[in-house]
């Protein structure tokens, strides 16, 4: 292994696509790997995560283990011994930032008990678009707002022990396209990204942020490429203007958004030229990833295309994290996000369930890859409260899906009355065109029918019998929800 080989391994993350250490693993720390994104794939356990971290951490000293805990709708350890809480969404409605505060905490303390280091959160875009697919993710569309609640978690969080990544910068939250599936565009001049624009990336730097997220967004009054590879967005704007001079890691290279521009290996080289320290290479990222992006790197520096000090600067920065104090022995308080979830929670009219049997309609929304492999609904807390749920789950490429909801409604409301409970499901409705037709015919025809929104309000379901706002999808959100129908809360 040489110095030069050391140095390229050293900004790459990869995942690691297993539940024990591979092979392929082993081999690439020894090569000087800087560390590894696990994913919802990667766990089954809090003791089994446990194992695997600390497997991790001994085969090399400082390998950086990161995850995206978010709290909310993308979380990695909720139902693997993390806790629960809201999600950024909620704590945005909430508006206090010192609950913001404590809900990162607990986060971070659970984060601590797993074993890992770096967390990839909180996302801090300013979800002005409606239509934005992390608006739920995010603490709302008002940046004053954003940028208030975006330092009280970084603060939180990382007095726990674990560094924070505020995400994703320079923020998309004017689009809304999903950079896993292509590049959002933002079309905003320099001075107005300096002067409004980046104020909660400007509020979490106060906050002392370990490390910032760069998008792929394409800022188009100042680039023609997206700002994962953008020396104007990476040098000019985060480093020179903000001053920022923690770790920057990028989105992951996978992701169509970047992936439509530029192959790995290139965009590896480009990212890390614009500014970048760290590269997260994707969920399904592994040997053969990091082979081609280590060796597109070593070969830039040897044709003088990237600069050696280059590497060596973000080879530093990164030897800064996972360093913080961290809080052992203190176990994370379940009641923080629960109590968070109860009091965040809305209701309209008589949701409560008038019998002990219901069927649950889900609309599912299109599937965020970033959320992982994390479940959403009430089918099962109801269940578990004594609930004979009948459940039906369509989707918007599901075969006649709304002759199914219509077709289960009439049946289910033919076989046990007209006042049989029916609960409509649905996250975000507004986003999907699909949905909204059928929710107006089955306003019409069953008015009855009780709705819960466990995603961002947008459409309003006020003509049922029942509307029930938890504004996200956690474990906490799902059982406050149940608590409203059931007539607990």
């Amino acid at each position: 292994m040489t110095e030069l080989s050391r140095l390229a391994h050293g900004v790459l993350f990869p995942a690691l696509g297993r539940r024990t250490v591979p092979k392929w693993a082993r081999a690439r720390v020894a090569e000087g790997l800087g560390g590894f994104v696990l994913f919802g794939k990667d766990i089954a356990s809090g003791e089994q995560v446990r194992e695997l971290t600390t497997a991790l951490h001994g085969l090399r000293e400082h390998v950086l283990l990161s995850v995206d805990e978010e709290g909310g709708d993308v979380n990695r350890l909720e139902d693997h011994g993390g806790t629960s809480v809201p999600g950024n969404h909620a704590l945005g409605r909430l508006d206090d930032p010192g609950r913001t505060r404590e809900a990162a905490y607990q986060l971070g303390l659970s984060l601590v008990e797993a074993g890992i280091d770096w967390d990839l959160a909180p996302a801090v875009d300013a979800a002005v678009n409606p239509l934005s697919p992390n608006g739920i993710r995010t603490f709302g569309a008002d940046r004053a707002l954003v940028a208030k609640h975006a330092a009280a978690w970084v603060e939180g969080l990382q007095a726990a022990g674990v560094s924070a990544c505020a995400k994703h910068f320079p923020g998309h939250g004017l689009s809304s396209t999903d950079a896993h599936l292509g590049t959002p565009t933002v079309d905003l001049s320099r001075q107005e990204l300096v002067d409004h624009y980046l104020d909660p990336f400007r509020a979490a730097i106060a906050a002392g942020v370990d490390s910032i997220m760069v998008s792929h967004v394409h800022l188009s009054q100042l680039d023609d490429v997206p700002a994962t590879i953008s020396p104007a967005v990476l040098t000019g704007l985060l480093r020179e203007e903000l001053g920022f001079d923690g770790v920057v890691i990028t989105d992951a290279l996978e992701m169509r958004g970047i992936a439509d521009v530029a192959s790995l290996p290139e965009a590896a080289v480009r990212a890390i030229a614009a500014g970048a320290d760290a590269l997260c290479l994707g969920a399904w990222a592994f040997g053969d990833d990091v082979d081609a992006a280590a060796a597109a790197l070593v070969a830039a520096v040897e044709d003088g295309t990237l600069p050696e000090e280059r590497l060596r600067e973000a080879n530093a920065r990164l030897a800064k994290l996972g360093t913080r104090p961290r809080a052992t022995g203190v176990p994370h308080d379940d009641t923080v996000g629960e109590q968070q979830a109860r009091d965040v929670l809305e209701v309209s009219g008589d949701p409560v369930l008038k019998g002990r049997r219901a069927l649950v309609v889900r609309l599912d929304p299109t599937h965020s890859p970033a959320q992982g492999g994390a479940s959403w609904g009430v089918e099962a807390p109801l269940r578990a409260a004594g609930i004979d749920v009948e459940a039906l789950a369509v989707a918007g490429d599901t075969y006649n899906a709304e002759g199914m909801i219509k077709a289960e409604v009439g049946l289910y409301l033919d076989e046990f009355g007209p006042d049989a409970d029916v609960v409509l499901l649905v996250r975000s409705s507004h986003r999907f065109p699909w949905q909204r037709p059928v929710l107006d015919e089955l306003l019409e025809r069953y008015p009855g029918c009780v709705v819960v929104d466990m995603g961002v309000p947008g459409d309003d379901f006020g003509g049922f019998r029942g509307w029930v706002r938890t504004f996200g999808a956690s474990r906490v959100c799902a059982r406050a929800a149940v608590d409203a129908l059931l007539g607990t809360r």
